[in-house]
């Protein structure tokens, strides 16, 4: 049996291979598409077999595409998550589902349980192996959009590989939140000030592990970095370009809240999702639900000094 697969699976490599090489890339999609008809095993081996093809299918083939939600602290984000789940259903005609990334990556992986694969997943494995494992999920997934939320920093190797790619992603939103309130907030869930600098600034170059993973079998970090480095990757001017960013600052979410939620529906209009403006649903949304406040209260003067000794200058002279 287990010879008979490994034959199935070359032929369908093959014949994968022969769709990119003469540009049939409707077939090439439809190739693993059915894939997964024949199981998880079958489908996770093919696409892990043939990543490097991947790289060459033009975006337009792609019928399933990702938005990505992204900030420091992923807190940040559920405000926005929770709008396009409220909004969408309503003026998008698409179907759509949202996703922890990491989260939704570990359950794929439990269920399947590889006998090939690390249960510790770290950034080592996401250098070779990121355009892989979004696609696992986007093939996986029924729905034409898959939004996902992450907090990783983005990442461009020498090799040229990346944390995200162009071909699959459809856009992606990054928060801003003030370091000074991160501070706050950081101080108050470690009971620590030494354990929010380090939470904020990651001293020890930690890898980070979301709640929802510490009692699963599988362990799948996320390279955080630190707050210089993450918001840097993001509010890069050719990662915004070639990945269609919006930059959206917390303390405008808060203050101008539905200006923003505005903008976030034009951004997905302008780069092709055939979603309506509808300023009633809006208006509806934010009368029902606030986004939650910054942590109140004031950094003493030596959390100041420290903050403006470590946080990178050209954030200050943004402002955040």
């Amino acid at each position: 049996m287990e010879l008979l697969n490994k034959i199935k699976l070359n032929y369908s490599l093959k014949l994968f291979q022969d769709y990119v090489s003469n540009n049939k890339f409707d077939d090439a999609y439809r190739l693993i598409e059915d894939s997964k008809k024949k199981g998880d095993k079958n489908f996770f081996l093919l696409l892990k077999n043939c990543q490097q093809l991947l790289h060459e299918l033009p975006p337009e083939c792609y019928k399933k595409k990702i938005i990505w939600t992204i900030s420091y602290d992923t807190a940040d984000i559920y405000y926005i998550n929770k709008f396009l789940d409220f909004y969408l259903p309503l003026n998008l005609n698409y179907s759509y589902q949202i996703q922890n990334f990491v989260s939704s990556l570990n359950q794929f992986f439990t269920g399947l349980n590889p006998e090939s694969l690390s249960k510790d997943i770290e950034f080592n494995d996401f250098l070779s192996q990121s355009n892989f494992y979004q696609n696992l999920l986007l093939f996986k997934s029924d729905k034409d959009y898959l939004i996902l939320e992450t907090c990783a920093a983005f990442f461009e190797t020498i090799n040229k590989t990346f944390f995200i790619y162009p071909n699959i992603t459809f856009c992606y939103f990054y928060v801003i939140n003030n370091p000074e309130k991160l501070m706050l907030k950081y101080r108050q869930k470690n009971n620590s000030t030494e354990a929010s600098y380090d939470e904020l600034f990651n001293f020890n170059d930690k890898q980070y592990l979301n709640s929802d993973q510490k009692d699963l079998s599988f362990k799948i970090y996320e390279n955080r970095k630190n707050y210089n480095v993450n918001v840097k990757s993001w509010t890069d001017e050719n990662v915004l370009n070639t990945y269609k960013g919006k930059i959206i600052y917390y303390e405008n979410l808060l203050e101008n809240t539905t200006d923003v939620l505005i903008e976030i529906i034009y951004h997905l209009k302008q780069y092709g999702m055939s979603v309506n403006i509808n300023m009633d649903d809006i208006q509806r949304f934010v009368l029902d639900n606030k986004p939650d406040k910054n942590i109140d209260g004031n950094l003493s003067n030596n959390d100041k000094k420290f903050l403006n000794k470590n946080i990178d200058e050209t954030l200050l002279l943004n402002k955040y």
